[in-house]
């Protein structure tokens, strides 16, 4: 009866356009009241010890990396390497948005503001040298999902802190499947290239090769200075996303001086706007998790997936499966908070490794962001190119296969991720 109200209140509340914070809020103040013999107070203070925890500090402070690296003209310097490394390959502007993205997404952590930055430069350029709209559009949206899976990555972050398990781990387990996905666009982007006689540019001189390198290397070295903190022990995944706002504000205003000081004011203000939003749908979910934990979804869950099958590849398949349906219609990290606290437990049970479960989560989520209804990426990179997003859409599909083609292989060969956290870890 009271799951039935909750899962009820929710979807009425989704329906009639609420915020989802007050959805989830709202569908577990109606579950407290069937259950009657709780508190109502508990919700504000749940709402508020969800989101009380050091690691989340982490959040805000990429946020604000990735709008610093953004107004410093990082986007600039970041093509200009990724065309000398890669512009004389069969379509060459092509390639150049896949290795723009791969570099950018590991300075973000994340894929909208990819999609936003080096779609803002890339999507013109490539239509303007005779590239489908779009073509265009799909690649850009398609590779800015490299970036919340290559390390820093705000949603591997978020997993961390959920499950309770070493986001240096999970960084270190996010580069194999990114790169792995990276190089799955450019053969794609390479055939299609091909087929289609896509221009490519003239193989740049050694000089040109090492001005670019040295004019792009002080934002590229940004990851490998995190990753390298964190493995040494000088810091915290949160006093390392601190470390990189001072690193990030440093080459802005000194080093590449495109950064303003008169532009902080904004930047700071941007930031907090996102990272109110992210934290209210964060407390509202942990809320929504909490209520669910009362009523003992999880145990009534891993019966139901027990009954069905013991196997752990048939468990994953299940997982994929609906994490992959999910993502369609929810945000990853709403989804995340929603449907992990149900489903982490049940990892013990069959011996699936939490940090290789997190890396295929993440991963999986991702194709959500380029799959209609939602597909924020596929949107806003449809937005910039003034292309349908039906067109979009299917012009989208070779790379979404890249997607799931490199998901199987991270779900069922489990070393492609803890390889590495082995090795390093």
């Amino acid at each position: 009866m009271e799951l039935t109200i909750l899962v009820g209140t929710l979807v009425l509340t989704l329906l009639i356009g609420l915020p989802l914070p007050m959805c989830l809020a709202g569908a577990s103040l109606a579950a407290l009241l069937a259950i009657g013999d709780l508190p109502l107070g508990m919700i504000p203070q749940r709402f508020v010890a969800g989101i009380n925890s050091f690691a989340f500090m982490a959040i805000p402070f990429f946020l604000l990396v990735g709008q610093i690296m953004n107004e410093a003209g990082i986007t600039r310097r970041i093509v200009a390497f990724s065309n000398a490394l890669v512009g004389p390959m069969p379509g060459g502007l092509a390639q150049v948005n896949v290795v723009s993205s791969m570099f950018f997404g590991g300075i973000s952590g994340s894929a909208t503001a990819d999609t936003a930055s080096v779609g803002s430069i890339m999507i013109p350029a490539m239509k303007k040298e005779g590239y489908s709209g779009p073509f265009t559009v799909a690649l850009t949206a398609c590779s800015s999902t490299c970036g919340p899976i290559i390390p820093p990555s705000i949603t591997l972050i978020l997993y961390g802190i959920i499950a309770e398990v070493s986001i240096t781990q999970l960084f270190l387990g996010g580069y194999v499947p990114g790169i792995m996905l990276g190089l799955g666009f450019m053969v794609m982007t390479y055939i299609i290239s091909k087929r289609r006689n896509y221009p490519t540019y003239a193989r740049p001189s050694l000089s040109e090769l090492a001005r670019t390198a040295v004019s792009a290397a002080w934002a590229v070295i940004l990851p490998f200075l995190i990753i390298g903190g964190l493995l040494f022990g000088l810091f915290t995944v949160t006093e390392a996303a601190a470390v990189a706002v001072v690193y990030a504000l440093f080459i802005g205003l000194f080093v590449y001086r495109d950064l303003k000081v008169t532009a902080l004011p904004r930047i700071l203000f941007q930031t907090a706007i996102r990272v109110g939003a992210l934290m209210t749908v964060a407390a509202g979910a942990l809320v929504f998790a909490w209520v669910l934990t009362i009523l003992e979804v999880p145990q009534q869950v891993a019966e139901w997936i027990f009954a069905f099958s013991s196997d752990p590849i048939v468990i994953l398949l299940l997982l994929n499966v609906l994490f992959l349906v999910i993502g369609m219609f929810m945000e990853a990290k709403a989804a995340m908070l929603i449907l992990l606290p149900v489903i982490l437990p049940i990892l013990p049970e069959v011996g699936i490794d939490p940090i290789h479960f997190g890396v295929v989560v993440v991963f999986n989520l991702l194709v959500g962001l380029v799959t209609p209804p939602v597909g924020l990426c596929l949107n806003l990179a449809a937005k910039i190119g003034d292309v349908p997003l039906n067109q979009a859409a299917v012009a989208a599909l070779p790379f979404i296969a890249v997607q799931l083609i490199v998901l199987f292989l991270i779900t069922y060969i489990p070393g492609l991720v803890l390889w590495l956290p082995g090795l390093l870890g």
